[in-house]
């Protein structure tokens, strides 16, 4: 019915950054975005009543990069981004280290948007762009098992970045 503030204490302001809902330990985790000065490497966790700064390190400090919450292997899975150059980096996050898994699999880019099909136990990301190569705008669709990445489409809609995408448990889509 409305909005509460929780907390004055945490991280500091910022934007940019990804979001994603650990259920299995019941934390909302953050990494990285930009303070309007620097670049940030902080992970963060909120737990409903407290914010705890949870690792510094890992990833390179990034912006506009995608997660979420890998359920059948209870880690948060991190995609991408950008600094003075593009990741296309897979980076795993299991409430203690970080953990580099793949650097290979959608091409460097930002703005895209990833979801976890549970139904499916995979790992889907869409779209995105990269102006360092020619302006590329993507329309492609990308799963993560956990091992590797596998292309699954390039057709659909069109290419875009800085959407959004959600999973639907009830009839079993992702909703783009």
């Amino acid at each position: 019915a409305g909005w509460t503030l929780r907390s004055h204490s945490g991280p500091g302001p910022r934007r940019s950054l990804a979001m994603a809902y650990d259920s299995q330990r019941g934390v909302c985790v953050i990494f990285g975005g930009y303070d309007g000065t620097s670049l940030l490497r902080e992970t963060w966790e909120w737990d409903g009543a407290v914010w705890t700064l949870a690792a510094t390190g890992g990833p390179q400090a990034r912006t506009l990069h995608a997660m979420t919450f890998d359920s059948r292997h209870g880690v948060t899975v991190l995609f991408g981004g950008r600094d003075r150059q593009y990741f296309n980096d897979t980076w795993e996050w299991d409430g203690t280290t970080w953990s580099r898994r793949a650097t290979s699999g959608p091409s460097p880019r930002r703005g895209h948007a990833m979801i976890y099909d549970s139904a499916r136990g995979v790992t889907v990301l869409f779209g995105g762009y990269n102006y360092d190569d020619g302006d590329q705008r993507y329309g492609d669709t990308w799963e993560w098992d956990g091992r590797a990445w596998s292309l699954r489409a390039t057709t659909g809609p069109g290419p875009r970045y800085a959407h959004a995408m959600a999973y639907d448990s009830v009839r079993g889509v992702t909703v783009l």
